[in-house]
């Protein structure tokens, strides 16, 4: 519309809600990235190739907080760890979690919800550790995804 100023969502007001866990308080999260390969054909004699879509893929997400004593992510990938090893029999359906991100505007009123599907953690950090370090610690958790969708 013209003569008419967007309003752009800032990068730094958001909230992420995970089924069953109480920790919210993240310093990042994302990206939220899909892609679609490209199946190429050449028929007979044509000088380009038609191209279609092919499979489509989420990557992974990583969530990035400030250490605490709150341990629910570790416990988590524990979860998923021992169900990996065997050792705790569970199945995809007592580990995998959906997930919102939630943007806000300055007030904390939501503007906008990303809603992630099926996400596990497949890798998590526990820190990094510099006794020179003039910062907080950081701890770090990957997050394999089915799918994401705006709400």
């Amino acid at each position: 519309m013209a003569g008419r100023a967007r309003k752009f969502r800032d990068k730094f007001k958001f909230l992420v809600e995970i089924d069953g866990l109480v920790q919210t308080g993240f310093q990042k999260a994302g990206p939220l990235r899909g892609s679609v390969e490209v199946i190429e054909h050449e028929e007979g004699g044509a000088l380009i190739p038609d191209k279609s879509p092919g499979k489509g893929k989420f990557e992974d997400i990583t969530l990035e907080y400030g250490a605490t004593e709150n341990l629910e992510i570790y416990e988590w990938f524990k979860q998923v760890l021992d169900a990996a090893q065997e050792t705790g029999g569970a199945d995809p359906d007592e580990y995998k979690r959906n997930l919102a991100i939630i943007e806000q505007d300055r007030t904390g009123k939501e503007v906008g919800r990303w809603n992630v599907y099926g996400a596990w953690p497949r890798e998590f950090e526990a820190g990094d550790w510099d006794n020179t370090a003039n910062e907080k610690l950081i701890r770090k958790v990957t997050l394999a995804i089915d799918y994401f969708e705006p709400a």
